[in-house]
């Protein structure tokens, strides 16, 4: 199977979509120049990463317990200067949010085969607020990081994130204020460090689909519209074609035939079955309902006028230029 093609537990995880999309917008985006003599220039990036750490316990698994048996060095050896990220705060941006549900259609894969779906999603505004730290070694180079930081960053960048279906724009804006952290007493044993502080304003969106489910729902409500498909069944959200046959058209949350919630493929009616009886199996008195009924046994008038079956969801088959043009009839290999 292609590494492409698995599955993770990290994915499908929109907000870590978003910083992961900015730690790239980041990626060698920020540098400075050292000059090492007369002649030489040399650039110097500076590299940002997330923050995972907080804990003694993790420590201890990655830099003392047996770290010298897993060939692992001792001690931090991390590089300087590196920026560092971490999640502040998170909110919902609900004064600049338009259309609250809109028609919106993205293309997921499904056990090897390419989906299409259509679901009113919501495009909810957010804000995500990222307190970065910029570690640096002496206080020119802390200067220069600032400097850099201004340069590349100020005021406004904007970016796509690719959400694994469809992509959304975000921004991220820098602020105005930059706190710089100096050692200016400090000991034998204390670490020389010089940081530069500042929070980063990420704006994105995050799509949330009617009925509130969630993407990994859509997979796995798909995932069962094909195995009730395929078996034969109405249920689980199947609605497609019965038999061995897979659901063809397009996806839509809505309700199958036996009242079940789920992915539905085809149109709005999977399945339409009528017929057109003789007009004398109508109600008594009138064409009410209620007033009246006619049991149709008695009348003898014979079967009905018109049976007919409309689905929505045909299998259409391939088109001999779609079959030369990926040359589906070589043997060959």
């Amino acid at each position: 199977m292609s590494a492409y093609n698995q599955e993770f537990n990290k994915d499908n995880t929109i907000l870590r979509y978003i910083t992961v999309a900015t730690l790239a917008e980041l990626r060698n985006k920020v540098f400075y120049y050292n000059q090492t003599d007369e002649d030489t220039v040399v650039k110097i990036n500076v590299p940002f990463y997330y923050s995972i750490t907080g804990n003694e316990r993790f420590l201890l698994d990655n830099f003392l317990f047996d770290a010298e048996a897993n060939g692992k060095a001792i001690g931090d050896y991390e590089v300087v200067p590196r920026g560092v990220l971490q999640l502040n705060s998170l909110a919902i941006d609900s004064g600049s949010q338009t259309n609250k549900f809109t028609r919106g259609e993205f293309v997921q894969e499904v056990d090897g085969q390419l989906k299409t779906f259509a679901l009113e999603t919501n495009f909810l505004p957010i804000t995500m607020t990222f307190g970065i730290t910029v570690v640096c070694s002496n206080n020119l180079e802390m200067l220069k990081v600032t400097e850099a930081i201004m340069s590349k960053l100020y005021k406004t960048t904007m970016y796509s994130v690719d959400l694994g279906m469809f992509r959304v724009e975000s921004s991220m804006a820098v602020p105005e204020d930059y706190s710089q952290d100096r050692l200016f007493e400090f000991g034998l044993n204390d670490k020389k460090e010089f940081n530069v502080t500042f929070d980063l304003e990420v704006k994105s969106f995050m799509p949330v689909f009617e009925g509130g489910i969630l993407l990994t729902e859509v997979v796995e409500m798909t995932k069962q519209a094909i195995a009730a498909a395929t078996s034969g069944g109405g249920g689980g959200g199947g609605g497609g074609s019965t038999g061995s046959s897979t659901p063809q058209g397009i996806g839509l949350f809505r309700t199958g035939p036996n009242g079940e919630i789920g992915i539905q493929f085809g149109g709005v009616f999977q399945e339409f079955n009528y017929t057109i009886e003789d007009i004398k199996k109508s109600p008594v008195t009138s064409e009410d309902s209620n007033s009246g009924y006619v049991n149709p046994d008695t009348i003898k008038t014979g079967g009905p006028y018109l049976e007919n079956n409309i689905d929505s969801a045909p299998i259409v088959p391939e088109a001999n230029e779609s079959k030369e043009y990926r040359n589906a009839d070589d043997n060959q290999g």
